[in-house]
């Protein structure tokens, strides 16, 4: 079962749920779930890690990939700061995962993040481990971007990347006062899911602003835009089941950057349609 279309919340009009993910064995995090697939069990949740946290001596059936948000996060004697990211694939071995000083923590699982046996005789690091990535020592590149998007300024950094299945984790960063030419461009899709959690700044499309904190899952074959923003964004973004690439629409169409709030949400986020979230305003 895919997940559902959420175009798009924002972090913070959902609740942090204290036993959201106790019967995984996190007994301790408070837990806001982005989005989930109920058949597979995998989630896009905020994880909040209580200062002094301390776990050890686990095996995850799914990939556990982080990006921390605030604080801290050690695994194995790898240490994660502030914009520190990992990709710790099914079958890793948690010997030690801690937060003195607490963490509030993006995490993507591909499945449920149950807890198995760690598979006896195995060696070696699992395929496709990173075990730690240091965000601010990595250099910004405008390479492989289409042009048909520099109207944003965009540049990025890839965190992740399997060419053979097209998986791809980027941050990726936009201009100031970026805007369609004319202030009228054409839709886009892809043949893949695109996922995406606002980090800073601010965006622009047809169905609203999102601010820090915004979050889309965006199955494919979705049209999507024009975008812009008034004041630059960075942001974290998935490519999943597939490769990356831009189809556009024939027509072209209006940009505003004063759009009302039209989500696409499931049934368990549908409440929150009437309540878009901004920041305070003068």
């Amino acid at each position: 079962m895919a997940r559902p279309h959420i175009e798009f919340v924002h972090a913070l009009q959902l609740p942090w749920v204290d036993a959201g993910l106790r019967h995984h064995g996190w007994q301790a995090l408070q837990v806001k779930t982005l989005s989930q697939d109920i058949g597979t069990g995998g989630l896009t949740a905020l994880l909040r890690f209580p200062p002094g946290f301390a776990d050890a001596g686990f095996t995850l059936a799914s990939y556990f990939e982080l990006f921390v948000l605030e604080g801290g996060l050690s695994i194995n004697s790898h240490a994660h700061g502030l914009d520190g990211y990992a990709f710790l694939p099914a079958g890793y071995q948690y010997s030690q995962l801690a937060s003195p000083r607490g963490a509030v923590v993006l995490a993507f699982f591909d499945r449920a993040p149950d807890r198995v046996v760690a598979l006896r005789g195995r060696s070696g690091a699992p395929e496709g481990l990173i075990e730690r990535i240091d965000t601010y020592a990595m250099p910004w590149t405008s390479a492989d971007i289409d042009p048909a998007v520099q109207f944003l300024r965009l540049s990025h950094k890839v965190l992740r990347h399997v060419p053979t299945t097209g998986e791809k984790t980027i941050l990726l960063a936009t201009g100031a006062q970026t805007h369609p030419q004319g202030f009228r461009e054409a839709q886009l899709q892809h043949a893949c899911v695109e996922e995406m959690y606002l980090l800073g700044g601010e965006i622009t499309g047809e169905r609203g602003v999102m601010y820090e904190g915004a979050y889309f899952w965006r199955p494919p074959g979705k049209w999507h835009g024009p975008f812009g923003s008034r004041r630059g964004s960075l942001s974290l973004v998935r490519f999943v089941d597939g490769h990356h690439e831009n189809v556009w629409s024939d027509a072209a169409l209006p940009f505003t950057f004063e759009p009302g709030y039209s989500p696409e949400l499931p049934s368990g986020l549908r409440a929150l349609a009437g309540e878009p979230w901004a920041p305070p305003r003068y």
